[in-house]
């Protein structure tokens, strides 16, 4: 459907759209091959990766815990877990529901005491309520648990034992969390739409058709909601009623969400262009250049973002890569390559930014946050 329109873009970085796009459609699973999600919480990094979610002390790198315990076949966990209060709210990808099954069984886990010495404890798990993976970060607010499905749901669960509360239909996957503010949900859908619903009943306020479709989260910002898209640019609705302030161009899709900081937005596309825009017009102040594709966030602290790329391929090795560039006029700082691709938006513990990645040779990597120089590495279970 898109990966048509592009060639150059390396099989790995569209894969995953082709598979779920047209696997979906003929009802057959597709396989279970994705890059981890990364979440940061203190010193603790929770990874879900394969067949786990697992969580790791980031000082020492000392594995805490592993969920489940006993790994099950054709059991996988990709999508970005979200923990709030000691509890850990994730999605699994599904596995076959038997021989005499034709469905696929997809399940959505709350964790509790997941800070505490030990293992955590199972709250709760429903596996009645999404009948594609889960792709996308739970977002939880005031006891609401907010979940979208490739099934082409958002649903509303009670954060304590899981029951469905509501859902809304939309008319493709989602693939990113929602953002939420003073009780109204947003949601964006590859079907290129971005929805604005009540959070506690799920009515819908507004909708805004854009031209590409949605794969990232919406990012709130004072009165804007800005969205990426893939009709190469990002948007800027007015939170109140959806409609477009600005958009600021791109020179190809814009996957990963945008990031706000001291007043400038910044982006990157899968031609590994880097901008940055001012957040309240889109007027243009800088670009920049990385390597390989970009369907990660930037990340910025201080006077400094950071952006995780697909990177390149030499001699049949394709290699990620990190980099570091001025806040204030895009000058490239520092560049560190990594031994696979990088797919997820890195994290920050204290002074150090970590990237996980699917390789043998590691699943993550963290690096010094002035100097790009590797700290450490975690190899994967």
């Amino acid at each position: 459907m898109y990966a048509a329109k592009r060639p150059f873009v390396r099989p790995v970085l569209f894969f995953f759209i082709i598979a779920s796009l047209f696997l979906a459609a003929c009802g057959v699973r597709p396989t279970n091959q994705n890059w981890p999600g990364l979440i940061a919480e203190g010193e603790t990094l929770y990874v879900a990766h394969g067949p786990a979610v697992t969580a790791y002390d980031a000082k020492t790198q000392v594995r805490q815990w592993s969920f489940p315990a006993t790994a099950r076949a054709n059991l996988f966990f990709f999508a970005q877990p979200f923990v709030e209060d000691g509890r850990l709210y994730f999605g699994d990808y599904g596995a076959p529901g038997g021989f005499f099954s034709p469905n696929v069984i997809v399940s959505i886990y709350a964790l509790d005491s997941v800070g505490s010495p030990g293992a955590p404890r199972e709250l709760w798990v429903n596996n009645a309520v999404a009948k594609d993976k889960i792709i996308g970060q739970p977002l939880l607010v005031d006891g609401r648990l907010f979940v979208g499905t490739a099934d082409n749901y958002i649903l509303a669960l009670n954060a304590e034992d899981g029951v469905e509360l509501w859902r809304v239909e939309t008319g493709h996957s989602i693939w990113d969390q929602p953002a939420y503010r003073d009780g109204v949900l947003y949601v964006t859908s590859i079907d290129r739409i971005v929805y604005a619903l009540d959070a506690q009943t799920g009515a819908e306020r507004w909708r805004r058709q854009l031209n590409g479709a949605l794969a990232s989260r919406p990012v709130l910002n004072h009165n804007m909601l800005y969205v990426s898209s893939f009709d190469k640019q990002v948007h800027a609705l007015d939170l109140a009623t959806g409609d477009e302030i600005w958009a600021a161009d791109a020179n190809d899709w814009v996957w990963g969400a945008p990031t706000v900081a001291d007043g400038v937005v910044y982006y990157a596309d899968v031609k590994g262009n880097l901008f940055a825009v001012d957040a309240e017009t889109g007027a243009p102040l800088w670009s920049a250049q990385t390597l390989g594709a970009v369907q990660t966030s930037p990340v910025v602290i201080g006077d400094t973002v950071y952006v995780a790329s697909e990177g390149l391929t030499s001699d049949d090795v394709t290699r990620g890569a990190l980099t570091a560039y001025a806040a204030t006029d895009g000058s490239q700082r520092w560049q560190m390559m990594t031994p696979a691709p990088l797919f997820t938006t890195p994290v920050i513990v204290d002074d150090v930014i970590i990237v996980a990645l699917q390789s043998e040779a590691a699943l993550l990597i963290g690096f010094d946050l002035e100097t790009g120089t590797q700290r450490w590495l975690i190899a994967p279970p």
